[in-house]
């Protein structure tokens, strides 16, 4: 017979369990149950950390002295730092203040200035090598323009001035100068 058939017929035949349960909810056997000395010490265990709070305050105790070696040493590096700070807030300072002093000077410079009208006559053409930029002639249309002129006055200005196109060719007229103005 093979052993299904056997555990059909021995099925109904209860047997004793091996464990049983203690009423003080104990499931483990008394073989099975371990040894005081096996079990982890407990926290209420006081006679086993005494050496190791002896051993943690003697690290303690070793490292305070790095410990303060390290914090007079922060204390010197801070007192580098602003030391430095301070430093480059005057360099900042100083720095403004120039800017100040240039603007001013700019400021002076520009109320000072003669009229445009100073500007002397060119008598050669602006392929020949005058002494005009492209930046003084865009900066004189700028200043008039600035100064409410037309296109067509800007135009005869430079054009009674004597002063060449960018190509030497021909002469200013109203509609070069809008252009010029809207590449600006």
């Amino acid at each position: 017979m093979n052993d299904f058939l056997k555990n059909l017929r021995n099925s109904g035949k209860k047997e004793p369990s091996s464990i049983k349960k203690n009423m003080d909810t104990n499931y483990f056997t008394h073989s099975e149950r371990r040894i005081p000395k096996e079990r982890r010490p407990s926290a209420f265990n006081r006679s086993n950390s005494i050496p190791e709070k002896e051993v943690k305050k003697q690290e303690i105790e070793d490292l305070i002295p790095i410990i303060a070696e390290n914090t007079t040493q922060l204390v010197k590096e801070i007192g580098r730092m602003a030391a430095v700070s301070e430093m480059l807030m005057e360099s900042q300072m100083r720095q403004q203040e120039a800017m100040a002093d240039f603007f001013e000077s700019l400021k002076s410079l520009i109320a000072n200035k003669q009229c445009d009208d100073d500007m002397p006559i060119a008598t050669t053409s602006y392929a020949s090598g005058t002494h005009y930029t492209k930046d003084d002639i865009i900066s004189t249309i700028n200043r008039m323009r600035d100064q409410g002129a037309t296109f067509s006055t800007i135009a005869e200005y430079l054009r009674d001035k004597g002063i060449p196109t960018f190509s030497g060719r021909g002469q200013w007229h109203a509609q070069t100068i809008h252009r010029l103005c809207k590449h600006i």
